[in-house]
């Protein structure tokens, strides 16, 4: 009987799974949405709180900014004077008017100072440290304000004030370089208190630094501005650093601790309310105070037999601050009862989830058990490969009950395996045929190279007298006491031309000898370059060809065998030699040879051209043995090749723009030596 279908019986698994999850989670939905009802107008009434709280905490920090941008202003405009002190007072005491600050502040870069204060008691002071001062530089006067905002009788002062501005609103500002916020910070000449400000550097032309002004947030307002915002509600709201320094609390008095120039900050673990150290503990249970964002939902904490949401939000980032805002609203009981309702369907949940995973294992063992089996036969018919089993046969004896799509794998296979063996055979066959085809081409090579190292010793045998028959004969061509009769030297030129023919068929069978093995070393192809030309110079010269030169003097190093390199050139030139020779030139110049030396890239060109007939058949010019030339022995170009292969060159020949035959040598050039101290 066939085996059920892989699709019949995945679509049935997943059905089932789909109807246990879906029951879970409408289930689940229910009780949610119980939970929601009940719990939705005390989600709104947090969230609102929390917006609210936001909302304005957000416009009473933006004023500073402002502030600070109409009077950089009025700077701008000529309309203040960094100079007039009582029309800047009369200035900042109009701004406190409209806008909810604790202090409007300006310090020169001479130490000067001048701030408006707003007091506890909602009166205004001046504080002013300045050389035009009655009281003199170094001594802070703090003189009370009237209905209009003149200076009216001196208060205070407080002498001691430092020659430079030390406080954080000042080095902050001038550090950064722009509009900023500064650290929170004590006041010099009332240190307990602390305040927070939004200062801005001023500049005059290029750029020289005049002072800075800026606006205070004293954090005993904020906490009463704060107390007063959540007056109505139960709980706190605390914001605070992300390094745990308390920055304001609706609770006053959880800011700091200590009293005149003993006032610290203190942390928020060091608080000592209760609430706030619950709250503390569940927000570190969840992490949300290394990373608020991950704060997926609201949170709830137990004191004192009520119920508390905890809420934790970034604040701050639009006015370039880094705060965390964090509220305890305590909870009605109607949210209490629909957290028991969300447990029942949490349980119910879980038991749909327990349900899908036992169909998702049944349904994985019945796909798994035939796929088992079937790589265990792999695996036994890949060993059977490694041992080199002729024999090889594949069977996988799948379990009753498989998928037809599986079965139809493993007959596959089987059938792939078969077809292995063939191939296998077949390939076993091709080896040793190549095999034997190997080993006679390596007896081939064993008697060409004996033939070779024969060869070598013959030449250097025929060499010795064949030299002395060489150098006699062109001696007494070229001796002048007493002229020669004109047969006998027809006789010896015809001696020293087969001679100088042998030593040339002799030099490249030599050559080919020679480049079995290359020798390397760095060397300036220019000079080897020249060296052939000097070898060949007396020929060239005798035959009446004009050489061109090109690019000779300039120096280009490459790695190679000089002599292997120079053999070649001189090969090149003696074959344009012949070439001009034999043949009338393509255009009507006389006979030249041009020698052109130039880099190209990463890469040396050295070309050899003329002007004589060309490449007659340029597609056999490099193969051994074949010449165009009734006397040639084939081996000229041959013997170039192989230098240009021994030492990772090319070869290329085309037609020169002289009109003849060109070859170009391409060389790697040589990496730059290095320099060693």
């Amino acid at each position: 009987m066939r085996g059920r279908g892989l699709r019949n019986r995945i679509v049935w698994a997943t059905s089932l799974q789909l109807l246990l999850v879906s029951g879970a989670v409408g289930g689940l939905a229910y009780f949610s949405g119980q939970r929601s009802g009940f719990g939705l107008a005390e989600a709104y009434r947090q969230q609102d709180a929390i917006t609210d709280l936001s909302e304005q905490l957000s416009g009473r920090l933006a004023a500073p900014q402002l502030i600070n941008s109409l009077n950089v202003l009025a700077i701008q405009q000529g309309r203040l004077s960094l100079n007039d002190f009582d029309t800047m007072g009369q200035r900042f005491w109009s701004q406190m008017q409209l806008f909810p600050v604790s202090n409007i502040n300006y310090g020169s870069v001479r130490g000067e100072f001048l701030g408006v204060e707003r007091l506890d008691s909602g009166a205004f002071a001046i504080n002013e440290d300045a050389f035009a001062s009655p009281l003199g530089k170094g001594t802070m006067g703090v003189y009370e304000m009237g209905t209009k905002g003149q200076r009216g009788a001196l208060l205070e002062s407080i002498p001691g004030m430092s020659d430079s501005h030390e406080e954080a609103w000042y080095v902050e500002t001038v550090k950064a370089g722009q509009p900023t916020w500064s650290s929170i910070y004590q006041w010099e000449d009332k240190p307990e208190v602390m305040a927070i400000a939004f200062n801005q550097p001023l500049y005059g032309p290029g750029r020289q630094l005049l002072g800075v002004i800026g606006v205070d947030f004293v954090l005993s307002q904020l906490n009463t501005w704060l107390a007063e915002v959540w007056k109505d509600r139960s709980g706190f709201a605390l914001i605070m650093e992300r390094n745990g320094m308390v920055v304001a609390s609706s609770r006053p008095g959880l800011t700091s601790t200590g009293t005149g120039s003993k006032t610290k900050r203190v942390r928020l673990e060091q608080l000592p309310d209760p609430l706030v150290q619950a709250t503390l503990r569940r927000l570190q249970e969840v992490g949300g105070l290394a990373a608020p964002s991950s704060l997926a939902s609201t949170q709830t904490v137990q004191y004192g037999g009520s119920t508390y949401l905890v809420g934790l939000h970034s604040w701050g980032q639009a006015e370039k601050l880094d705060w965390l805002l964090i509220t305890a609203l305590r909870s009605d009981q109607i949210v209490q009862a629909s957290q028991r309702y969300a447990l029942i369907a949490l349980l119910l949940s879980l038991g749909a989830v327990a349900t899908a995973v036992v169909v998702t294992i049944r349904v994985s063992d019945w796909l798994l058990a035939p796929l088992e089996r079937l790589r265990r036969r792999c695996q036994s018919a890949s060993e059977q490969v490694g041992q080199g089993d002729a024999n090889l046969v594949f069977e996988a004896e799948l379990p009753k009950g498989s998928a037809r799509e599986i079965e139809a794998v493993s007959q596959a296979f089987g059938a792939l395996v078969k077809r292995l063996s063939q191939a296998r055979r077949q390939l076993a066959e091709a080896i040793e045929r190549e095999r034997i085809k190997d080993a006679q081409t390596v007896l081939v090579l064993e008697d060409k190279l004996k033939s070779s190292l024969q060869a070598a010793a013959i030449a250097h045998e025929i060499n010795l007298p064949l030299s002395t028959l060489l150098l006699n004969s062109k001696l007494l061509l070229h001796q002048q006491e007493a002229p020669l009769p004109t047969n006998l030297n027809e006789h010896l030129q015809a001696i020293a031309s087969n001679a100088d023919e042998v030593v040339t068929t002799i030099e490249k069978m030599h050559t080919l000898l020679r480049n079995v093995q290359t020798h390397q070393r760095r060397l300036n192809l220019a000079n080897v370059a020249r060296s052939a030309l000097l070898y060949a110079g007396p020929s060239l010269k005798a035959a009446g060809i004009r050489v061109q030169r090109e690019g000779l003097e300039t120096s280009l190093a490459v790695l190679g065998d000089a002599a292997q390199i120079q053999l070649a050139v001189v090969n090149l030139l003696r074959n344009a030699l012949e070439a001009l020779e034999t043949a009338a030139p393509a255009t009507a110049t006389p006979p030249t040879i041009a020698v052109r030396l130039q880099s190209e890239g990463d890469t040396v060109v050295l070309s050899v051209a003329d002007n004589g007939p060309g490449f007659l058949a340029p597609q056999t010019a490099l193969a051994p043995l074949e010449t165009s030339k009734a006397n040639g022995s084939g081996l000229g170009l041959f013997v170039v090749q192989t230098t240009m292969e021994n030492h990772r060159g090319s070869l290329a020949i085309g037609r020169s723009n002289l009109g003849g035959a060109e070859v170009r040598l391409t060389f790697p050039a040589a990496p730059a030596p290095l320099i060693t101290q």
